[in-house]
């Protein structure tokens, strides 16, 4: 009997009809400590921040992995991956507060964002970190003026829009100039004529880009590092003092759909490429036009930790409509919200009865707005707002279905699932954590972490009511 498509081997399994991770029965664990719970596994962490370093060091003996924080910042989740060798990405101030918690020393510390405050520049020089990732010209004028406050010198890299567009979900391009990110390529000079004056001030330690996250295609990665190496030779040239470093930023997708030949959204979540096969294509480049001595960095966020987690959820309801049984959960976009801004795909299961025949259901979550659901309402309703309004869509229906719906209307789940039991969603471990809200008053859940020995730890707690007032003044 063929495994099913969503197992993984000695990490994600099934034993006697249950949902295993690393050996331990998420269904006991989910009785145990409640639901909603989010469970991580350490073990699937280090093992991909381990290959993600093999793939890239093996291609070029400068290369440095970057992780970007933003995908998750628990404290126990950054010192594994600090321990691993690897450095990290921060966004914010905030992150920044965390990354330092964790153990990262300021040479392996990045700073990015679009919209740096004063105070986010300060902490960044309060000692200076590795870069700060320069996002506009008047962030640049900024960095000078903070420096100079503190008689600090910041360590500067141009953030450049590489011009490369991406297949991927319009919320994740960022490789354009029609997105909020980088600096246009005719504005370089102007930057670099303000670096010059910034004196001792700045220094320009490098050059960053990037294209956007789950990218399915090799390509874009590749005609990126083409245009940014030949944006580094000129600026070198211009400033005429070398680059540390270059950094192409991460979008390294994650198989959400295990087995699937085609998904919602132009495919983006069953892509034909991993981390190994970017390392493969674009390193080579990099190395040929910069040699060996320059830096390469690599910020993977979402790969590195989308696949380290389960999000385990009770179905609390159920109701039949005209188009078959509704499940409804006690956990909805307010603990997976990218399952409503990005209409983004977890695959879901009966994590108590992986062995039974299954059948369609519509999964909804708890919250008190129809848009809380496991499908697309936005995009359904859209589809027959338009065929009410002009009857020839019709003819069309197919066309804009699969223009306008991005994800699926029915989950196979076990055909006997009802109140009670256990909906894991695989693949949760990405952007979510730092974005649970207490939305309806509902409380966060507890995120606890199998060890690399195998044992449970708590790493957030569950919220209390009390919690829900926390800076409240009342």
């Amino acid at each position: 009997m063929n495994e099913p498509a969503w197992q993984i081997p000695g990490y994600l399994d099934s034993r006697d009809g249950r949902l295993i991770m690393d050996g331990v029965d998420l269904v006991a664990l989910a009785a145990a400590r409640q639901t909603p719970l989010y469970v991580y596994s350490a073990k699937r962490i280090v093992e991909t921040a381990r290959s993600l370093r093999q793939a890239f060091a093996s291609r070029h003996r400068s290369a440095t992995i970057c992780y970007a924080s933003k995908a998750l910042s628990a404290i126990k989740v950054l010192r594994l991956i600090r321990d691993e060798g690897l450095s990290i990405e921060v966004n914010s101030a905030g992150e920044l507060f965390r990354a330092k918690l964790a153990g990262f020393a300021p040479g392996q510390i990045i700073s990015n964002g679009v919209s740096k405050s004063v105070e986010d520049l300060r902490a960044a020089l309060s000692p200076p970190i590795k870069a700060i990732n320069v996002d506009s010209l008047f962030e640049l004028s900024r960095i000078i003026v903070v420096a100079r406050d503190l008689k600090a010198r910041a360590n500067i890299a141009l953030r450049v829009v590489p011009e490369v567009d991406s297949s991927t979900s319009p919320g994740n391009r960022t490789g354009s100039e029609g997105t909020k990110f980088g600096i246009r390529q005719s504005e370089l000079p102007v930057a670099l004529g303000m670096i010059r004056s910034a004196g001792d001030a700045v220094l320009a330690a490098g050059l960053h880009g990037h294209i956007g996250s789950q990218i399915t295609s090799t390509a874009p990665f590749e005609l990126a590092a083409t245009r940014l190496a030949e944006l580094f030779r000129g600026i070198q040239t211009a400033l005429g003092y070398r680059l540390e470093h270059i950094n192409i930023g991460g979008g390294f997708p994650l198989m959400y759909m295990r087995g699937a030949k085609h998904s919602p959204q132009g495919d983006i979540f069953c892509p034909r490429i991993d981390f190994d096969d970017i390392a493969k294509s674009v390193m080579p480049i990099l190395l040929e036009r910069l040699g060996p001595d320059v830096e390469v960095i690599v910020e993977p966020g979402r790969r590195l930790v989308g696949d380290s987690a389960v999000m385990l959820s009770a179905v609390e309801n159920t109701k039949e409509r005209s188009d078959g049984c509704w499940l409804y959960l006690d956990a909805g976009y307010n603990l997976l919200i990218e399952s409503y801004t990005y209409k983004w795909y977890y695959h879901a299961l009966t994590a108590n009865k992986l062995s039974e025949p299954t059948r369609d259901f519509r999964l909804v979550g708890p919250l008190c707005d129809n848009g809380d659901a496991f499908f697309d309402v936005d995009g359904e309703q859209t589809v027959e707002r338009l065929v009410a309004a002009a009857p020839a869509f019709a003819e069309q229906r197919e066309v804009l279905e699969s223009l306008l719906i991005r994800l699926p209307k029915m989950r196979q789940l076990a055909a006997s699932t009802v109140p009670g039991d256990i909906i894991a969603f695989l693949d949760a471990g990405a952007y979510t954590l730092d974005q649970f809200t207490a939305n309806n008053g509902r409380l966060r859940p507890e995120v606890g972490m199998i060890g690399t020995a195998g044992l449970y730890e708590i790493i957030r707690r569950r919220d209390t009511q009390t919690d829900l007032l926390f800076n409240e003044v009342v």
